[in-house]
């Protein structure tokens, strides 16, 4: 029974479940206690129409009583008739000491054995039953009549049909049951009309955006309102909905760094596989390169035609070029290797700017704190004389000035007056092979080298605008150890 139960609610909407399982048990306790009730009203009424037919019958007793024992017949039809005359009264007869009628008023009467054995019961006085007179339900009440002696000398019978406290209780019967048909209807329009106010509409409302959701609507959120329950079932609705958005920004934001990883990864074995071929192309084209460029020298001793001669000193730069980004990709694909020591700063920018001026490029310095940072001389003045020089061509005609402070760190800025560098750009101008000179011009190997070097040093390289007008590259590099344990 209760699996059918169970299967049967499983199906069934809240509403329904709501009227069966609440609605349905409260009326019948509503039922039961009007019954109860009705039972105790209905004994109530019977007893006072009983009790009305009673005092009716004491009201008539003494006059009837008295005219009895003067024998005085008119007194008694008198008083009999006013008896009969009321409305509760449905007949009155008086008897003798011996059960004879002296006087009837009714449309049926009493038999001869009725009135006998009433006289008999009577010998403990009065007492009420009810009885069928000649086929008529009725109720009746019995007072017996006393002589001056206190001998019974009479007989009064008093009655009601039974039929008329049958309809007081009928329609007693009917107007509760209406009314509670009346109120049950009531309270059954109430809850449905509540639910669907206060549990129904917010539900629907948060099916409703559970199908939007589920239609693509994936920023959609359950308003939250109602009562409490319902504004917890929104609330959790949301969460969970947050929950599934952040999951899968997640999920997206792991895919695109695997992406990047697998890209770095794959920009990572095809710079060690162009490392590994670096090493070999200079083994195989460094020398035929001396070889083409020694050969081109003497032509260019031996010769004197002006044509020839600016052959031979383009195919001596192409040669030159071709040497250049040799030694560039094998400076990429090989770290130092040389050991760390202390070195001045200053020094370091000094040197970097007597080799740039050496290549007929100005560097304006502005000197700075005292500095010292660890790491390998060469590989650093390699990274300031790229720098330097991807200005210098930036800008040819100047100013390139070159700039340093100390904090918890040493930044060093070289600025120039250039066009400077596209903000969209920035990040990849890093990348090797990405150059923003001209074809020709550049290998695109450069800042790639600069920013190695940098990270090898445990620095960064950032790239903003320069007061200048053009670009400005700001390097940070830590303090060597000594001198951060004399700032600390």
């Amino acid at each position: 029974m209760r699996s059918v139960l169970k299967r049967i609610f499983s199906s069934a909407s809240l509403r329904r479940v709501l009227l069966v399982r609440v609605a349905l048990p409260v009326l019948l306790i509503l039922a039961v206690i009007l019954s109860a009730g009705q039972a105790l009203v209905s004994n109530f009424i019977e007893q006072r129409m009983q009790r009305d037919l009673q005092l009716v019958a004491r009201a008539v007793y003494l006059p009837v009583s008295q005219a009895l024992e003067r024998n005085d017949l008119e007194q008694m039809q008198s008083s009999m008739a006013a008896l009969f005359g009321m409305t509760e009264v449905y007949g009155a007869y008086l008897f003798d000491a011996e059960g004879q009628p002296l006087i009837s008023f009714g449309v049926v009467n009493p038999t001869q054995r009725q009135a006998e054995d009433a006289l008999q019961k009577t010998l403990a006085g009065e007492f009420e039953q009810y009885e069928q007179i000649r086929g008529r339900d009725v109720y009746s009440f019995f007072m017996p009549m006393f002589d001056e002696v206190g001998q019974p000398n009479g007989l009064l019978q008093v009655t009601r049909r039974h039929r008329d406290i049958d309809q007081q209780l009928l329609r007693l019967a009917y107007g509760s049951w209406g009314g509670f048909a009346l109120v049950s209807l009531m309270i059954l329009f109430i809850l449905v009309w509540t639910h669907q106010r206060a549990i129904g509409g917010p539900l629907n409302r948060i099916l409703a955006s559970i199908r939007r959701v589920e239609a693509g609507e994936h920023e959609h959120r359950a308003d939250v309102y109602g009562p409490t329950e319902i504004r917890q079932l929104a609330l959790g609705l949301n969460g969970m909905l947050d929950a599934i958005q952040q999951a899968e920004a997640r999920e997206e934001e792991q895919r695109l760094a695997r992406e990047v990883i697998a890209e770095r990864l794959r920009q990572t074995e095809t710079l060690a596989a162009l490392g590994q071929l670096s090493a070999g192309v200079a083994h195989e084209l460094g020398a035929p390169l001396s070889v083409v460029d020694g050969r081109a020298s003497r032509l260019q001793r031996r010769l004197e035609s002006p044509q020839d001669l600016r052959e031979l000193e383009m195919i001596r730069q192409q040669a030159a070029r071709m040497t250049s980004i040799i030694q560039q990709l094998l400076s990429y694909g090989r770290s130092s290797r040389a050991r760390p020591r202390q070195l001045d700063l200053e020094a370091l920018l000094l040197r970097a700017q007597a080799l740039i001026a050496g290549e007929g490029y100005k560097i304006e310095l502005q000197s700075g704190p005292s500095a010292m940072l660890s790491g390998d001389s060469l590989s650093l003045e390699q990274a300031l004389i790229n720098l330097l020089r991807n200005a210098c061509q930036a800008c040819p005609q100047g100013p390139v000035r070159m700039a340093w402070s100390v904090d918890e760190a040493i930044h060093l800025t070289i600025e120039d007056a250039g066009p400077g560098i596209d903000v969209a750009i920035r990040n990849q101008v890093f990348d090797p092979f990405v150059t923003t000179k001209t074809p020709g011009e550049g290998s695109g190997l450069g800042l790639a080298i600069v920013k190695r070097i940098v990270e090898e040093h445990g620095g960064r390289i950032r790239i903003g605008d320069s007061e200048l007008g053009g670009a400005c590259f700001e390097l940070t590099f830590p303090l060597a150890k000594t001198q951060e344990n004399n700032h600390v």
